[in-house]
């Protein structure tokens, strides 16, 4: 009787061992690792250590989706691959960083057109014991704003203004772009760089009060919706640095902006 009770307490306690690690942890000692484990411990989209392939689970269709869902019209897409010092990088890229933003662009078509994606790479530090001894996440996404009237270019953002006048055109993405950006600046210590531009139908000394109007204008939206006016800088550069001809209507429309620069 006495070997029967010690028997069952046993098979109790390895039934209990069994049920917790292989069923509920999924970390079986005896089992190769499944597409589900590697989900739940790792994510839709990892990273060997000094590696620019491109892991993913079953679940990476739905990210990529949920990813691409939240661009709009021309939006484009920005990958920040991230890298570690001290990684090997034999690929043919500069960095380990633009060679994994690739890797994952080359997964994200032709859900997404290639060229509505812009690769960025982001240094990590020298060395992750972490990192280094499993898989990681390595790549950031990013939505680069572009329609009628804002736009990203360079790590500027272009806000178009109409002729001869400091107001903006009405555009609701606009305005969306603005509720986004104040609300990221409320939980950080970033500062915005406003400069005013026109384009050459008047003169030298009216368009520099133009270009000063205008961001001024931006600035009073940003402190309207809660951003500290001391952390918005507004200057001026009149007519004196297009991006397009001014001898076109298009090019002048192109040139009245601001440019908007978010500065650590």
């Amino acid at each position: 009787m006495k070997a029967l009770l010690w028997f069952l307490t046993a098979l109790w306690f390895v039934g209990s061992w069994y049920w917790y690690v292989c069923p509920h942890k999924e970390v079986c000692p005896w089992v190769k690792p499944t597409e589900k484990v590697m989900e739940k411990n790792y994510g839709p989209l990892v990273f060997d250590w000094s590696k620019n392939e491109a892991i993913t689970s079953d679940r990476f269709p739905a990210y990529r989706d949920s990813i691409i869902a939240q661009l709009q019209d021309q939006d484009l897409l920005e990958i920040t691959g991230q890298y570690y010092g001290d990684e090997e990088n034999t690929s043919s890229y500069d960095n380990l960083g633009l060679a994994r933003a690739n890797a994952v662009k080359n997964k994200m078509v032709p859900a997404l057109s290639a060229d509505r994606v812009e690769l960025q790479s982001r240094l990590l530090g020298e060395n992750s014991a972490r990192a280094k001894a499993d898989k990681f996440r390595a790549a950031t996404f990013r939505r680069i704003v572009r329609n009628e009237s804002v736009r990203e270019i360079a790590g500027k953002m272009i806000i178009n203004f109409p002729h001869a006048s400091a107001d903006m055109l009405e555009n609701a993405k606009l305005i969306e772009y603005l509720d986004n950006l104040v609300a990221r600046l409320k939980n950080t210590e970033e500062t915005v760089d406003l400069v005013g531009h026109t384009d050459s139908s008047a003169g030298a000394a009216r368009n520099m009060r133009l270009g000063n109007d205008r961001a001024r204008a931006i600035k009073e939206i940003l402190v309207n919706k809660g951003l500290d006016a001391s952390r918005i800088m507004t200057s001026s550069k009149g007519e004196s640095q297009p991006i397009a001809d001014n001898t076109t209507e298009s090019g002048k429309q192109q040139n009245r902006r601001v440019e908007l620069t978010i500065k650590s």
